[in-house]
C-alpha cells in the first residue's frame, strides 16, 4: 500500500531547503519530504550534499514542531546517507553531531515517535517502570540484510542477556539496571539507535579492510553510572578470511575516535561475539 504522493519542485536543491529551514519559512513538513527525495539516488551523494543533508535531519529531529511523519522523513533521510561511500562521508562535524542529536531523540517519547525502522537505520524509544531489573533490545537478521520493524524486539524486564542459539540474531544488548535506579519511583526513559554500518563514524586509529563494515548500536539512559551493558554481535563474513581476534570499543565523542575504556571482551562463541561495558553510548567490535 502506497502513501500519498510527495510534490518536489525541480528547481529545489540541498541548500534552498536548509535556507528555509533556519529561517522558519516553509511547510516543515514539506521540507522533511523534499530532502528525502534528493537523498534517496546514493550517486548523488557528494560530501557537500551530505554535509547539508546531515545538517537539515538535525535541525529537524531537534525541531519542536515535530511530528511523526517528520520524524519518519528525517530518519529515513539518514538511512540514505549511510548508503554514501567512505569517500563521501570523510567530513566529520555535521554526521558527528547528526549521531549525538539522535540519541537524544531516541530518548524523547513526545509525539509517541517510538519506533521508528529504515533499511539502514532502527531508532527506538521505551519507557519502563521504576522496577525493571533490565532491558533487551535484540534485532533478527532479515533476508534483505536491511532493518524491519517486525524484526526489531524488545524485552523490557530482564536481568540477562538472552541469546538466540537459531543464529538469525544480528545485534543484541542488554542494559542492566543498579539497585539505585530502580528504587526510585519514577519511570525511565531508554533509547537506542541501531545504524546498518560506521560510515558516520570515521576512525583515525582503526583501519577497516576493503569492503568491510559494522554494524554499530547506541543505547542511551541519560546520565546514569554503575550500569552493566551486555552486547553480542554477529561477525560479519569476509569471503576467503577468518575472524582471529576483535575489540569492544564505544565512540568517544571528545577523541572522535573508537575506545576500549570500560569494555572488555569475552572470547567468540557460536552466539556471536559478545562484549561488556559500564557505560551507555555508541558501541561496535572492531
Amino acid at each position: 500500500m502506497f502513501g500519498p504522493p510527495h510534490i518536489l519542485q525541480c528547481e529545489v536543491t540541498l541548500s534552498d531547503i536548509q535556507g528555509n529551514i533556519s529561517s522558519s519559512s516553509g511547510d516543515l513538513l514539506q521540507l522533511a519530504f523534499s530532502t528525502q527525495i534528493l537523498t534517496n539516488q546514493k550517486h548523488q551523494l557528494s560530501a557537500d550534499n551530505i554535509t547539508t543533508a546531515a545538517q537539515i535531519a538535525n535541525t529537524l529531529l531537534k525541531s519542536a514542531k515535530i511530528t511523526q511523519d517528520i520524524a519518519v522523513a528525517a530518519v529515513t533521510t539518514i538511512s540514505q546517507l549511510l548508503n554514501a561511500s567512505e569517500e563521501s562521508t570523510q567530513e566529520r562535524d555535521a554526521v558527528q553531531s547528526l549521531t549525538e542529536t539522535l540519541e537524544k531523540f531516541s530518548l524523547d517519547q513526545h509525539n509517541h515517535v517510538s519506533l521508528v525502522v529504515q533499511p539502514n537505520l532502527a531508532v527506538q524509544s521505551v519507557q519502563v517502570p521504576s522496577d525493571t531489573v533490565g532491558i533487551q533490545f535484540t534485532a533478527l537478521t532479515g533476508s534483505s540484510g536491511n532493518f524491519v520493524a517486525d524484526r526489531i524486539n524488545l524485552n523490557i524486564n530482564t536481568s540477562e542477556l538472552i541469546a538466540d542459539k537459531g543464529g538469525s540474531t544480528d545485534v543484541q544488548i542488554v542494559i542492566k539496571f543498579p539497585p539505585v535506579l530502580r528504587s526510585k519511583n519514577t519511570n525511565h526513559s531508554i533509547g537506542f539507535v541501531l545504524y546498518q554500518n560506521d560510515r558516520f563514524f570515521r576512525s583515525r586509529a582503526f583501519r577497516a579492510s576493503l569492503g568491510t563494515s559494522r554494524r554499530v548500536i547506541s543505547a542511551n539512559l541519560g546520565q546514569v553510572s554503575g550500569l552493566h551493558v551486555e552486547m553480542l554481535f554477529k561477525p560479519t563474513t569476509v569471503p576467503n578470511a577468518s575472524l582471529y581476534d576483535f575489540a569492544c570499543v564505544w565512540w568517544n565523542y571528545t577523541l572522535k575516535d573508537w575506545s576500549t575504556f570500560g569494555c572488555s571482551k569475552v572470547n567468540h562463541s557460536e552466539d556471536g561475539l559478545r562484549c561488556f561495558c559500564n557505560h551507555t553510548t555508541n558501541f561496535a567490535v572492531l
